[in-house]
């Protein structure tokens, strides 16, 4: 991690992964309940 120093911007890139996942994860649950259903 290059900015280690300012641990800000480490901790907003965390939330923005975890925010993608999240999204990417609910956009597949509703793909597989549209694909089943």
């Amino acid at each position: 991690m290059a900015y280690d120093w300012s641990g800000g911007r480490t901790r907003r890139l965390r939330r923005m992964k975890l925010g993608v996942v999240a999204s990417s994860l609910i956009l597949l649950a509703l793909v597989a309940s549209l694909v089943l259903g």
